[in-house]
């Protein structure tokens, strides 16, 4: 076999990357064998090809993506450096949010806390509240529940700071909150009612939004501080139902979840929703 030909095992002993690793960076298109076999067909690495390959496993330990590692070694090659340091300030960004992640995590498990309160740390105890009624400008609408609450809630303040809604002095009077209309759990088709809280008179011509009163309720609060899609959010209203059940109060539906602060402005650790459990009695 010519000197020039390397086979994928002898590349991979020559790497310290694994053969199934070659397939699928042949696959992805970052490292092709150069050298075909007119006769078999065969495909063959070349000594030239080893050093490409370290670079790959070495940016591939550094967590780039296969897409990166395209980007990263075509930048490199023709001498485009603001490109390659770009793309290692990203990659730099995202590992230390991920550090940043870790070193929570670890806190939290440090401390010795219980399996119980580990889901249950960031929830408050279960309050009974007055919520008066108030005027709201809403949409309802079926679909996942990110889909329904961002992208109403997106819509909602388009027609409240419109020119027209803003030169009639429309305000927003409280936080934005969701009305869930189902009686279980539903991940692509939820039944779901977005609101935000206003005073003015506003101007709707989509007939999909309504301005409306929300009706004055009892509820059982208790506020979860987290992403929105984590477990502590169902432990909110597992404490909400079971300070219910404690209480003999009957719930009466549909729940509401009152969203305190700004997604856009708030890291997700710190993110405050107020779970409201209406009630009777």
């Amino acid at each position: 076999m010519p000197s020039d030909r390397i086979t994928i095992g002898r590349f991979s002993t020559l790497t310290h990357l694994s053969k199934k690793a070659l397939r699928l960076y042949d696959t992805k298109g970052i490292l092709v064998p150069e050298v075909r076999d007119r006769f078999t067909g065969y495909r063959y690495y070349t000594v030239s090809q080893i050093e490409h390959a370290l670079k790959i496993r070495t940016l591939c330990t550094l967590g780039f993506g296969f897409a990166e590692i395209g980007e990263i070694l075509s930048a490199h090659d023709s001498g485009d450096r603001d490109a390659v340091r770009a793309l290692v300030e990203k990659r730099k960004n995202a590992a230390l949010s991920e550090i940043a992640r870790l070193e929570k995590i670890s806190s939290l498990l440090i401390e010795n806390r219980d399996f119980s309160e580990l889901f249950s740390m960031n929830v408050s105890e279960p309050v009974i509240k007055e919520i008066p009624a108030m005027k709201v400008i809403s949409g309802r609408r079926t679909g996942t529940y990110e889909e329904v609450c961002g992208g109403v809630s997106s819509e909602l303040m388009a027609i409240i700071f419109s020119p027209e809604n803003q030169k009639n002095g429309v305000a927003i009077t409280g936080p934005c909150l969701s009305i869930c209309y189902d009686h279980e759990y539903r991940k692509t088709d939820a039944d779901i009612e977005m609101a935000i809280p206003i005073q003015g008179m506003v101007a709707v011509s989509d007939p999909r939004f309504a301005v409306r009163t929300l009706p004055a309720v009892r509820v059982i609060s208790v506020v979860y501080r987290g992403p929105y899609e984590h477990e502590g959010l169902s432990v909110a209203f597992e404490k909400a139902f079971g300070y219910a059940a404690g209480q003999g109060l009957e719930p009466t539906g549909p729940d509401r979840q009152v969203y305190l602060n700004n997604p856009d402005e708030t890291p997700a650790d710190e993110l405050l929703t107020e779970v409201q459990i209406p009630v009777a009695g």
